[in-house]
C-alpha cells in the first residue's frame, strides 16, 4: 500500500495526520472570520436612535388634550404626542376630551430628551383642575426637506430601529390606523442640520393646510427616502410641517 493511502479516510477509521493537520488550522481560522464578519455587520447596522418603550413603568400627568393634528398632551408649554396602543390611533376616544383639563396615564415611549405617550381608551379621564393655555403656533420658514415620512411611535422607540424598509409594513399599518406621522431628516440622505432639533431628534408632526391628518395621502410613500415641501411651525416645544400637497416625491 502507498503513502498516499494512509490518508484517505473513511468515517469509522481515525482522521489522516495531514487532514488532522490541516483542520487544526482551518477551523480556527474560520472561526474567527466568522467572528470577524459578525462584527462587521453589527457595526454597519442601523441605529435604534435610542429609543425605549417603558411599558414596566406607567406614567400620570395633567394636563390639556389639544389637536395639532394628532392629540397631544399639554402640561404647561410642553407637548407630548399621544399614540394609541398597537395599529390604531388614540384620536376617537380624545376627541371627547378636546380642549379639556385631562389626567392621563400611560406609557413613555421615550427618544432623546424626548417622550410620547401610548395611552389606551381608559387611560384618560376629566378633571376638574383649572384648564391650562396652549401654545399658539408661529409661523417659522418654507422648506424643502429630504427625510422619510413613519409612524411617530415606532420612531420614538417602540420599534428599534422604527424607520427603513425593513419597517415599511408595521409603518404602513400604523398610519391607516390613525397613528400620528412624523417626518424625520437624517435618515439616509436626509440633511439633519436642515432644520431645529425637534422631538426625539428631527421628528415633525405632518398636516395639511386645513391642519388636518394626511395620513392617507402618504402611504405610498412610508418609510422610503423622499423629499417634500413645507411650511414650518412651532407649537410650544414641537414642530410641525403643513405639507404643500403633492409636493411628496420619492427619491428611490
Amino acid at each position: 500500500m502507498s503513502n498516499n493511502e494512509d490518508d484517505f479516510y473513511v468515517g469509522y477509521g481515525p482522521v489522516p495526520q495531514k487532514d488532522r493537520r490541516f483542520l487544526l488550522k482551518a477551523v480556527p481560522a474560520g472561526l474567527l472570520g466568522l467572528a470577524g464578519m459578525g462584527a462587521f455587520i453589527g457595526t454597519r447596522a442601523a441605529s435604534d436612535g435610542g429609543g425605549q418603550w417603558q411599558t414596566a413603568t406607567p406614567v400620570t400627568l395633567k394636563g390639556r388634550i389639544g389637536f395639532h393634528p394628532y392629540p397631544v398632551l399639554w402640561v404647561g408649554d410642553v407637548g407630548h404626542v399621544i399614540a394609541g396602543i398597537g395599529k390604531k390611533g388614540a384620536d376617537d376616544y380624545c376627541k371627547a376630551f378636546d380642549g379639556q383639563s385631562v389626567e392621563v396615564t400611560g406609557v413613555k415611549i421615550v427618544r432623546n430628551d424626548c417622550f410620547m405617550l401610548g395611552v389606551a381608551q381608559t387611560g384618560i379621564k376629566a378633571i376638574n383642575d383649572p384648564l391650562p393655555s396652549i401654545p399658539a403656533p408661529i409661523r417659522m420658514q418654507d422648506m424643502s426637506l429630504i427625510g422619510e415620512v413613519l409612524d411617530a411611535q415606532c420612531f420614538m422607540g417602540v420599534m428599534n430601529p422604527g424607520y427603513g424598509r425593513t419597517h415599511r409594513a408595521c409603518a404602513t399599518l400604523c398610519i391607516r390606523g390613525g397613528q400620528p406621522v412624523f417626518f424625520s431628516l437624517g435618515l439616509r440622505g436626509g440633511d439633519p442640520s436642515a432644520g431645529p432639533q425637534t422631538c426625539g431628534g428631527n421628528g415633525f408632526l405632518l398636516a395639511n393646510a386645513a391642519s388636518e391628518k394626511i395620513n392617507a395621502e402618504i402611504l405610498e410613500d412610508v418609510a422610503v427616502p423622499v423629499t417634500l415641501n413645507a411650511s414650518l411651525e412651532k407649537i410650544g416645544n414641537l414642530y410641525r410641517l403643513i405639507y404643500k400637497q403633492n409636493s411628496l416625491k420619492r427619491l428611490s
